[in-house]
């Protein structure tokens, strides 16, 4: 006669689906199209409002995505039982991009980035309410070592560029600055859901349906932002052309790495994996702006990686003492 397993019942139904390795893999790639997503709406900030970057992102994205899924033979009208839950996380990518973009406009550039990197911390505390994921003191000390790394980082920079990032010659008072401050935070808060939200997604949808449901659901959402309160600046093909085709593939390549990421690793091991995104942040504008960051900024760098190599060290020992107790 057969015994039922013990441990069946212990299990959380939104697990991850046990590919640790490749949810690494795909947080340090979404890392790196994200920053590269970043630097290059950095470049275009100054020419385009808001709501402009934020529809040239999604058409340009549409665009690659429509071709890869003709070249992939997928269906272009796919509905899954998870398809509501793509859906949010397309209409919310929206206020999430506004509230984001918005605090490198009205805050210096080391807070929003300072206080936009809470998410890990936010995504840890949610995935332990929702997901029923355990965070122990290895997982909260990678995560608080990370963001200390954060911080130095943006020290350093503020330290070496205080007279650019000086909100003194602004004018604000104190309570309107500390109200902007709130922008990142919310943002953070709501991404955090965003990523959280992909656990409950049936085991069997593919990442590109995903992308696709929540890429349409997203456009749609920008649309008719864009026609009330659109800056109706047009669009210099000749000379932005190149960038806007490279933000749609970066963008594409950082939702489907997002999309595999947080469904095959613990959202707390994604989330303090992603602070390498400073380092590849500092990397980008050494390469292409030819920008040397100060000394000061290598201790910052030092701790992100300290605190990736824990994460890293940790779940392999967590997933060795699985797989023996397993056999």
């Amino acid at each position: 006669m057969s015994q039922s397993d013990p441990t069946k019942s212990e299990v959380s139904p939104f697990q991850t689906d046990g590919r640790l390795l490749l949810g690494i893999a795909a947080s340090l790639v979404a890392a790196f199209m994200l920053t590269s997503m970043d630097a290059i709406a950095f470049n275009l900030r100054l020419t385009y409002g808001v709501i402009e970057m934020q529809l040239i992102r999604n058409l340009s994205a549409m665009v690659f995505l429509v071709a890869l899924m003709v070249f992939r033979r997928e269906r272009f009208t796919p509905w899954f039982g998870g398809a509501p839950i793509a859906i949010f996380r397309g209409i919310t990518i929206v206020p999430i991009g506004f509230l984001f973009f918005s605090s490198f406009k009205l805050l210096d550039q080391g807070s929003a980035t300072a206080l936009i990197f809470t998410y890990p911390l936010m995504l840890t505390v949610l995935a332990t309410i929702f997901l029923g994921e355990r965070a122990g003191v290895w997982r909260w000390s990678a995560l608080l070592i990370g963001f200390s790394g954060v911080v130095a980082v943006q020290a350093a920079l503020w330290l070496s560029n205080g007279a650019a990032w000086s909100l003194d010659a602004s004018g604000r008072p104190l309570w309107l600055t500390a109200t902007y401050a709130l922008l990142p935070v919310v943002a953070a808060i709501m991404f955090s859901v965003n990523m959280i939200s992909l656990r409950y997604m049936p085991k069997g949808v593919t990442a590109i349906s995903i992308t696709y449901v929540g890429g349409i659901a997203s456009l749609l959402t920008i649309l008719p932002v864009w026609v009330l309160w659109g800056e109706r600046i047009p669009l210099d093909w000749s000379a932005h052309w190149w960038q806007f085709a490279l933000m749609g593939v970066v963008s594409i390549g950082a939702a489907q790495a997002l999309n595999i990421a947080y469904r095959s690793a613990p959202a707390a091991v994604v989330g303090s994996l992603e602070y390498v995104a400073i380092i590849f942040a500092t990397g980008l504008a050494w390469f292409t702006q030819s920008l040397i960051p100060p000394a000061g900024i290598w201790i910052g760098v030092a701790l992100i990686m300290a605190g990736g190599v824990v994460t890293a060290w940790r779940e392999s020992v967590h997933a060795a003492r699985n797989l023996k107790t397993s056999a």
